[in-house]
Protein backbone atom coordinates (compact mmCIF):
# COMPACT_ATOMS: atom_id res chain seq x y z
CA UNK A 1 0.00 0.00 0.00
CA UNK A 2 2.86 2.33 0.77
CA UNK A 3 4.49 1.49 -2.55
CA UNK A 4 1.23 2.07 -4.45
CA UNK A 5 0.80 5.44 -2.74
CA UNK A 6 4.42 6.38 -3.41
CA UNK A 7 4.03 5.37 -7.07
CA UNK A 8 0.89 7.49 -7.45
CA UNK A 9 2.63 10.52 -5.92
CA UNK A 10 5.72 10.05 -8.08
CA UNK A 11 3.61 9.57 -11.21
CA UNK A 12 1.66 12.74 -10.48
CA UNK A 13 4.86 14.69 -9.86
CA UNK A 14 6.68 13.68 -13.03
CA UNK A 15 3.84 13.30 -15.53
CA UNK A 16 3.21 16.01 -18.09
CA UNK A 17 -0.29 14.63 -18.72
CA UNK A 18 -3.38 15.14 -16.58
CA UNK A 19 -3.02 12.65 -13.75
CA UNK A 20 -5.36 11.80 -10.89
CA UNK A 21 -5.37 8.58 -8.91
CA UNK A 22 -8.08 7.57 -6.47
CA UNK A 23 -7.08 4.87 -4.02
CA UNK A 24 -9.05 2.88 -1.45
CA UNK A 25 -6.70 1.84 1.33
CA UNK A 26 -7.45 0.11 4.62
CA UNK A 27 -7.18 1.84 7.95
CA UNK A 28 -6.84 -0.75 10.66
CA UNK A 29 -7.29 1.57 13.61
CA UNK A 30 -8.84 4.90 14.46
CA UNK A 31 -5.56 6.78 14.16
CA UNK A 32 -4.57 7.08 10.51
CA UNK A 33 -1.32 8.65 11.69
CA UNK A 34 0.13 5.17 12.22
CA UNK A 35 -0.30 4.17 8.58
CA UNK A 36 2.87 4.76 6.54
CA UNK A 37 0.87 5.71 3.44
CA UNK A 38 -1.10 8.29 5.43
CA UNK A 39 2.14 9.85 6.66
CA UNK A 40 3.36 10.00 3.07
CA UNK A 41 0.15 11.69 1.92
CA UNK A 42 0.44 14.29 4.68
CA UNK A 43 3.91 15.19 3.39
CA UNK A 44 2.35 16.24 0.05
CA UNK A 45 -0.88 18.09 0.94
CA UNK A 46 -0.73 20.09 -2.31
CA UNK A 47 -1.31 16.88 -4.34
CA UNK A 48 -2.89 14.46 -1.83
CA UNK A 49 -6.18 14.57 0.03
CA UNK A 50 -8.19 12.18 2.16
CA UNK A 51 -11.65 12.43 0.60
CA UNK A 52 -13.52 10.25 3.05
CA UNK A 53 -13.93 6.95 4.79
CA UNK A 54 -16.07 3.90 4.13
CA UNK A 55 -16.96 2.32 7.50
CA UNK A 56 -16.26 -1.38 7.95
CA UNK A 57 -19.95 -2.18 8.45
CA UNK A 58 -20.65 -0.84 4.95
CA UNK A 59 -18.16 -3.17 3.26
CA UNK A 60 -19.43 -6.41 1.78
CA UNK A 61 -17.83 -9.20 -0.19
CA UNK A 62 -19.26 -9.96 -3.60
CA UNK A 63 -20.56 -13.51 -3.74
CA UNK A 64 -18.09 -15.41 -5.84
CA UNK A 65 -19.12 -18.67 -7.46
CA UNK A 66 -15.91 -20.49 -6.57
CA UNK A 67 -16.11 -19.73 -2.82
CA UNK A 68 -18.91 -21.90 -1.57
CA UNK A 69 -17.15 -23.55 1.35
CA UNK A 70 -19.47 -23.32 4.34
CA UNK A 71 -16.78 -24.71 6.65
CA UNK A 72 -14.44 -21.79 5.96
CA UNK A 73 -16.56 -18.65 5.51
CA UNK A 74 -15.01 -15.36 4.47
CA UNK A 75 -14.20 -13.22 7.48
CA UNK A 76 -16.02 -9.98 8.26
CA UNK A 77 -14.24 -6.71 7.64
CA UNK A 78 -12.74 -5.24 10.79
CA UNK A 79 -11.26 -2.13 9.17
CA UNK A 80 -12.52 0.91 7.35
CA UNK A 81 -11.32 2.13 3.95
CA UNK A 82 -9.77 5.54 3.39
CA UNK A 83 -10.53 7.21 0.05
CA UNK A 84 -7.45 9.10 -1.09
CA UNK A 85 -6.98 11.31 -4.15
CA UNK A 86 -3.53 12.07 -5.60
CA UNK A 87 -3.19 14.43 -8.57
CA UNK A 88 -0.92 16.77 -10.47
CA UNK A 89 -1.82 20.35 -11.37
CA UNK A 90 -3.19 19.47 -14.82
CA UNK A 91 -5.23 16.64 -13.31
CA UNK A 92 -6.74 18.93 -10.70
CA UNK A 93 -7.60 21.55 -13.33
CA UNK A 94 -9.31 18.86 -15.42
CA UNK A 95 -11.27 17.53 -12.43
CA UNK A 96 -12.24 21.08 -11.40
CA UNK A 97 -13.55 21.70 -14.93
CA UNK A 98 -15.93 18.75 -14.54
CA UNK A 99 -16.95 19.48 -10.96
CA UNK A 100 -15.56 22.47 -9.09
CA UNK A 101 -16.70 21.01 -5.74
CA UNK A 102 -15.00 17.58 -6.01
CA UNK A 103 -12.45 18.44 -3.33
CA UNK A 104 -14.89 19.76 -0.75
Amino acid sequence: MLLATRHAIYSAAVSTEETATFILLPSWNKMTTTNPYASLCRKYPHICKFLGTIPSDQLQYVKVPFWNNIQIPLSKHSWKLQIIAIWNTKGRVCLNAHNKDWLK
